[in-house]
């Protein structure tokens, strides 16, 4: 039942983007922006429950420093690619490619931490085999 609420908003959105279009294009970028938000915002509160679902396994496996990890780079994955998207919607593929690479490094600079632990691992593996 959520997938047609969320269907019928997004039709009425773009419903109202192309009244707008025809009427008075200036206010399209806000428009859109909202509705991207809107949607998002609904997004969100259904992907609540799985994520706290996904907590509690993590915790009771004793790794939940790793889904902490995964929880924040996805959410910057998702929030650039919305970001990206509006940026391209409106015209402006220059601050998507910016936006999109500020992605990339932040979610690299995240699991630098990450990759120290697995290298530390690694070296510890080759000392106890040599």
């Amino acid at each position: 039942m959520d997938s047609l609420r969320i269907c019928l908003l997004a039709v009425a959105g773009v419903t109202v983007i192309t009244v707008i279009r025809k009427w008075n294009s200036d206010f399209l970028p806000l428009v859109r922006l909202c509705l991207a938000l809107l949607l998002a915002a609904v997004a969100l509160a259904l992907a609540a429950p799985v994520v706290d679902y996904l907590r509690e396994l993590t915790a009771l496996s004793g790794i939940p420093g790793y889904a902490e990890f995964l929880f924040k780079a996805l959410g910057i994955a998702v929030l650039t690619q919305c970001c990206a998207a509006l940026c391209r919607e409106s015209g402006e593929a220059g601050a998507a490619g910016g936006v999109e690479l500020a992605g990339k490094l932040e979610i690299l600079l995240l699991s630098l931490p990450l990759i120290n632990e697995i290298l530390s691992t690694a070296r510890e593996l080759l000392n106890m085999a040599g």
